[in-house]
């Protein structure tokens, strides 16, 4: 069974996403923040990270940053609000396997993550 790591600040989004990707037949964990997701990482490498760029804190940028120093080839999913996307997304467009924009459509996350690890 796949295993996606979800990080994000909403945990009405968190959710969300873990009840429709666990629903889709992959193994979910939840992180709130970039450095709990990144002390989870620690213990256990998921298949996929899907990753908030704006939380408090440790931006999600920064987080990524953080992940590819020791995972280089791990697939990741940006998601973050449309306002202000271009400008995160330049920054990162290069290092990620795809981005979702919020709302998110449930329909495009699970082909976004059926794309990123079948």
């Amino acid at each position: 069974m796949k295993h996606i790591l979800l990080v994000d600040d909403e945990d009405n989004i968190l959710v969300l996403f873990e009840d429709e990707l666990t629903e889709a037949g992959y193994r979910v964990t939840t992180a709130g923040s970039g450095p709990e997701a990144l002390r989870l990482l620690e213990q256990d490498v998921p298949d996929l990270v899907i990753l908030d760029i704006r939380m408090p804190g440790m931006h999600g940028v920064e987080v990524l940053e953080k992940i590819r120093e020791k995972h280089e080839d791990l697939p990741i999913i940006m998601c973050t609000a449309l306002q202000g996307m271009r400008d995160d997304f330049t920054v990162v467009e290069s290092k990620v396997s795809g981005y979702l924009t919020k709302p998110v459509d449930l329909d495009e996350l699970r082909a976004k993550v059926k794309e990123a690890i079948g």
